[in-house]
């Protein structure tokens, strides 16, 4: 059985994705796929200001950045999301030129971290070209840019405060790794500020047909339910979705190429903002170990139908389990462990439960199951 990331399928949206990103890095000085003006898929230097300047970024901070680091790939402005602060860590999930990652940096200032993942190496390069006039300009040696893909992110577990992402997730064939992935990477208590693509309703198959979609961040976009979802399952906690039409308005007013396309795709009379919404998502990492995730929770019920002896209960909770990309050898081994309660005497399990929780279970066993607490049973 192929998992979500290893179908071929997903192989080629992320070769689809790396090819039109790293054209897009390429061709800086004629405004990317969509030419001199605005575009969703690269614009040229000042129009991407332009479009930055309406998504929210200050004229300080588009002053501030290095050349060509805005490139006019934003939905959104998770760094502000992100109420980033001095001395934090914060990871940006496909970074592309460096737009955000510069900006945050000097939100954490000298004793935080600013780190930029992206798979494309053209924009790697493209980013890492860009520290020097950065050091130069903010006397900051606080920002790194690593090769990744942002469902296996090159990042150790519970090490970062703050996950930003702007208009890159919905391009991922796996979205509920990547989620999973920002919980694991997250410390206990960090948050995550995303800018994204979301559906508001199915798109029609003639939108989804357009190539230029997937590069444009649209025909990859799932349903702001899905969005909600994928953070809730992977364990993250006061998760808060907010639509912010004021992206889809700019590509219509600024005749985007690629959004002219999908209205002309749309049943008569809709518009494009009925279905295509920029979501903020802002989520939380518990603190409390009780923040378990979704797959933590299906190898605990799976030992737990072992130990009840529940048939249906057991197959329910190991389709679920890989579903959530959980190996058959940790399923195997919820299994055994179930097995060994199982097989346990009842009473020297509540005698320990009593020992490490204090429970005064053990008692209460010995006056409402004497059969199993008693020698005289059978």
């Amino acid at each position: 059985m192929k998992t979500p990331s290893t179908h071929p399928q997903s192989h080629f949206i992320r070769k689809t994705v790396r090819e039109g990103y790293a054209k897009i890095a390429r061709k800086t000085s004629t405004g990317g796929c969509g030419g001199g003006g605005v575009s969703c898929c690269g614009s040229a230097p000042q129009a991407a200001d332009k479009l930055a300047a309406e998504l929210g970024y200050t004229v300080e901070e588009l002053a501030a950045l290095p050349e060509g680091a805005n490139m006019g790939l934003s939905c959104g402005n998770p760094a502000a999301l992100a109420a980033l602060k001095p001395g934090e860590t914060v990871l940006d999930l496909g970074s592309g030129g460096g737009f955000d990652v510069f900006i945050a940096g000097r939100k954490v200032e000298a004793t935080g971290c600013a780190i930029g993942v992206d798979m494309t190496p053209e924009m790697l390069g493209k980013a890492r070209a860009n520290i020097a006039h950065y050091l130069k300009e903010t006397g900051l040696d606080n920002v790194e840019f690593r090769l990744g893909e942002i469902e296996h992110l090159p990042v150790a577990d519970q090490s970062v405060d703050a996950i930003i992402s702007n208009c890159v997730i919905n391009l991922s064939p796996d979205k509920a790794q990547v989620w999973r992935e920002i919980a694991r990477v997250l410390k206990p208590g960090g948050r995550v500020a995303v800018s994204d693509m979301a559906l508001l309703k199915p798109l029609p198959p003639e939108v989804l047909k357009i190539v230029e979609a997937l590069i444009g961040c649209v025909a990859g976009a799932v349903l702001v339910s899905e969005t909600e979802r994928y953070a809730r399952e992977a364990g993250l906690t006061e998760i808060v979705l907010q639509s912010k039409p004021v992206y889809i308005d700019a590509m219509s007013h600024f005749k985007d190429p690629l959004y002219q396309k999908i209205a002309e795709s749309l049943p008569a009379g809709a518009k494009t903002s009925d279905y295509i919404t920029s979501l903020e998502v802002r989520a939380r990492k518990p603190v409390s170990a009780v923040g378990y995730s979704a797959a933590v929770d299906e190898l605990v019920a799976v030992g737990a139908a072992i130990a009840a002896n529940c048939e249906p209960c057991l197959k329910h909770h190991y389709h679920q389990a890989q579903q959530l990309g959980v190996s058959k050898a940790d399923i195997a081994h919820a299994a055994k462990t179930g097995a060994a309660v199982k097989d346990s005497p009842h009473q020297a399990i509540l005698r320990l439960a009593d020992r490490l929780t204090g429970a005064g279970l053990g008692k209460a066993a010995d006056v409402s199951d004497p059969c199993c607490g008693s020698k005289t049973c059978g």
